[in-house]
């Protein structure tokens, strides 16, 4: 299902989905994914989301996109903790890019985007005034799906500037 999307962006055989908490303080019905695995509270964990109803495929292609993040370098559990301008809301328009929207508004957008082509199921996603959009989402992800391994795509925020000081001192 996921490889519908992320192709082979992600390196599935490194994915965990846990049916814990990552934190003590992790809300019921919350999922946390820092580090390249998925801690979905035991409350809303399923053992198989490809069996699940489109708003739990939803919720974890939206978190298969921080999994995405974290494998492409993106300070995922960072800017996680830092939650300053993190809106899962986003607006669609011609001439913005996957790399316009922070990383939680990435994980709605991909997981609408999902929904919408794959599911056909407008009523699962969040951003439902795009339900007849399919074009226009296929505009903004052009460059993503062109190649959705490309660290273009990440969010251009600070997440991302430490993915690129951290390439530095590597080099």
């Amino acid at each position: 299902m996921a490889s519908r999307l992320f192709r082979d962006a992600i390196d599935y055989s490194r994915v965990r989905v846990h049916g814990r908490r990552y934190m003590p303080f992790q809300p019921k019905n919350c999922c946390m994914t820092p580090n390249g695995s998925m801690y979905f509270h035991r409350s809303c964990f399923l053992p198989d989301y490809t069996r699940g109803d489109p708003p739990a495929v939803h919720w974890f292609m939206h978190e298969l996109a921080h999994v995405w993040q974290h494998q492409l370098g993106y300070a995922v559990r960072l800017r996680g903790a830092v939650r300053l301008g993190l809106s899962y809301d986003y607006d669609l328009a011609p001439g913005k890019t996957l790399a316009d929207f922070n990383m939680e508004a990435q994980g709605d957008l991909l997981a609408d985007y999902f929904t919408l082509k794959h599911l056909r199921s407008p009523a699962a996603m969040r951003q439902r005034r795009y339900a007849g959009s399919l074009v226009l989402y296929e505009t903004v992800l052009a460059g993503f799906l062109a190649d959705p391994s490309s660290t273009a795509n990440l969010p251009c925020d600070v997440g991302r500037c430490l993915l690129r000081l951290h390439q530095a001192r590597q080099a």
